[in-house]
């Protein structure tokens, strides 16, 4: 199965300054093996549907992973500039970080160790599990065919591992290892404006301080937190903070700034919730003496938690400010698609450098079809799932997107060579027999 189409071909051939020639070539290879690819996606399952497992010797594919020259960095670039020319045409960008934790087994295995597995976590009851733990920076955009959610591509990430005693000075942590992904998508997109959007775990020091001037964050405060009024722009003592103001906590109970009423209009339909908005304010421990605003939010209904969020783009309503931090569930989801979809888990490398290239393949193979359907994929025949049962679901998901493309694929590689449909068809039925 290594035929490409143009639609897709087009889409690729933009990558090809990244890699050698030779390389760029199972480049095309990899990334049309795993959309197609049945089963567990391990490097010799997505080998073996290219079909050449008879004829070609594998090496080159798993050299690809292990030993060739090549960065993702470079390719995620291409891939980021694609996705914003064609899904944000204004001059704001939204972009989310998270980790999540891809599970392994194996004392050798790179940047692998114990860590907090949130999917299997409660408030009540701590998991962990081996693994290695992924730091990620998504771009965030809206569809113009599912008007009623955010989706996440997730174009820049780094590998989080466990302080090294022989090298304590070398680690960094997870919030700094977000902000070297902003500064580096802020040197690639120099007229555009980001928002960052993070939860608590990130909105913090390490994150805020020495963002870039068209950087701006968004997410949780701490409730304890210390706001403090601003230092007039002239000032020149030897303060270093303003007055002290308040907590949101306090805020939350004091009359000194009143509850609106706000009607949220988001994708999923209306929200009436009360807000109370305080600007400008500083957040001295964690931001310096940057300006932001924090916005309280109460629903009266009690059927949303109260939440206290800060934004250091004091231009935000209210109203932007509580749906953009709505956004960051979209990361989530993207993690979900690229698990189950996509065999985030499957492949069994263990080397660094096969570790942090085999993984990521599913997120970026999950760029790829979104970018693909978005230009081609919704106006070909859709592959339908019969199930007269589930008759309120909103299409088309990721899982949509990624059976139309493989689809396309299919019917274009059987399609191609007439006289050799009954031999493809008959290596495609006992291709699909041996999906584990």
């Amino acid at each position: 199965m290594d035929q490409l189409t143009p639609s897709l071909a087009t889409i690729l051939v933009h990558f090809a300054p990244c890699f050698r020639v030779e390389v760029a070539a199972t480049f095309r290879l990899q990334v049309t093996a795993w959309i197609v690819c049945l089963g567990r996606r391990t490097i010799s399952r997505v080998w073996e549907t290219t079909g050449r497992s008879d004829t070609h010797s594998h090496c080159p594919f798993f050299r690809f992973f292990s030993e060739a020259d090549w960065n993702w960095d470079e390719v995620c670039r291409i891939l980021l500039i694609q996705l914003v020319a064609k899904f944000v045409p204004g001059a704001r960008v939204w972009l989310v970080v998270d980790d999540t934790l891809c599970h392994k087994r194996g004392a050798k295995v790179a940047f692998g160790g114990i860590f907090l597995d949130a999917v299997m976590s409660s408030k009540k009851h701590k998991s962990f599990r081996f693994g290695t733990n992924w730091v990620t920076l998504g771009l965030i955009i809206e569809l113009p065919f599912r008007e009623d959610r955010f989706f996440c591509v997730n174009i820049l990430w780094r590998l989080a591992s466990k302080k090294d005693k022989k090298n304590p000075n070398g680690h960094r942590t997870k919030p700094q290892l977000a902000q070297e992904m902003v500064i580096q998508v802020a040197a690639w997109l120099p007229g555009r404006q980001l928002m960052v959007v993070g939860d608590s775990a990130y909105i913090g020091k390490h994150l805020l301080k020495g963002l870039p001037e068209n950087v701006s964050a968004l997410g949780p405060i701490h409730w304890k937190a210390k706001l403090t009024e601003p230092l007039p722009q002239d000032y020149e003592g030897r303060r270093k903070k303003g007055k002290d103001l308040t907590t949101p906590k306090q805020a939350m109970e004091a009359d000194r700034w009143p509850w609106e009423d706000l009607e949220l209009h988001h994708p999923k339909g209306t929200k009436k919730v009360q807000v109370k908005v305080l600007k400008p304010c500083c957040w001295y421990n964690s931001a310096g003496q940057k300006q932001l605003q924090v916005v309280l939010v109460r629903d009266p209904s009690k059927q949303w938690r109260d939440e206290a969020l800060m934004c250091s783009d004091l231009e935000l309503s209210a109203k932007e400010v509580i749906v953009g931090y709505m956004r960051r569930w979209s990361v989530e989801v993207a993690y979900c698609d690229s698990k189950q979809l996509l065999g985030f888990h499957d492949p069994m490398v263990r080397t660094a450098n096969s570790v942090t290239r085999a993984h990521p393949m599913a997120w970026f193979v999950g760029g790829v079809v979104v970018l693909w359907y978005a230009q081609t994929g919704q106006h070909q025949p859709q592959a339908q799932r019969h199930r007269p049962w589930y008759k309120d679901k909103v299409t088309p998901t990721f899982a949509d997107m990624l059976a139309c493309c493989r689809l396309h694929l299919w019917q274009n590689w059987l399609e191609n060579s007439p006289k050799q449909s009954e031999e493809k068809l008959d290596w495609l039925l006992e291709y699909a027999a041996t999906a584990a």
